[in-house]
């Protein structure tokens, strides 16, 4: 399933790319234009706005009535019954959408702490934007958040150790 989230969803739209699902966002994207790329891109919109969700869109409107992230996630996965692999968790760019590759540690060492090239077995990197992930402590954190968010019954196995 891919969603595009309205511009009141940015914190939902980086735990949906966390969670592997193909997200899309803009800030300050107008109604018109977000319901074009949502039926161009075939995409599930999310939104906080009641006026948008009356408008029609093929590929469904979900109404988002909560103020908290979590919840949110919690609402969304519930409602549109979402099938969550844990396998997915951190394959994407949190921040751009794209999927990140697996970097040689020896090519960017001089873009990477020292540390984090000694402890981490695996370093991410995206394509687009740049941006390095690695299972560190903000990735630990994350991991907690989405296991008391996301219903037991979502997920196709079981949450990976941390």
């Amino acid at each position: 399933m891919k969603f595009i989230c309205d511009d009141n969803l940015g914190k939902l739209a980086s735990y949906l790319r966390i969670l592997g699902f193909d997200t899309h966002f803009e800030e300050n994207i107008d109604d018109d234009s977000l319901l074009k790329t949502a039926s161009a891109e075939k995409r599930t919109l999310l939104t906080r706005d009641r006026k948008l969700a009356t408008r029609i869109h093929p590929y469904g409107i979900l109404i988002i009535e909560d103020d908290d992230p979590l919840r949110q996630l919690n609402f969304a996965a519930t409602e549109l019954n979402l099938k969550i692999d844990p396998s997915n968790l951190f394959n994407r760019c949190s921040k751009c959408n794209e999927i990140c590759r697996i970097v040689n540690k020896d090519e960017i060492s001089d873009e990477v702490f020292p540390f984090i090239l000694k402890t981490q077995a695996v370093i991410k990197q995206c394509p687009s934007c740049r941006r390095y992930y690695w299972k560190g402590s903000h990735y630990k954190n994350i991991l907690k958040k989405l296991i008391s968010s996301i219903p037991e019954e979502a997920l196709t196995s079981s949450w990976p150790d941390f």
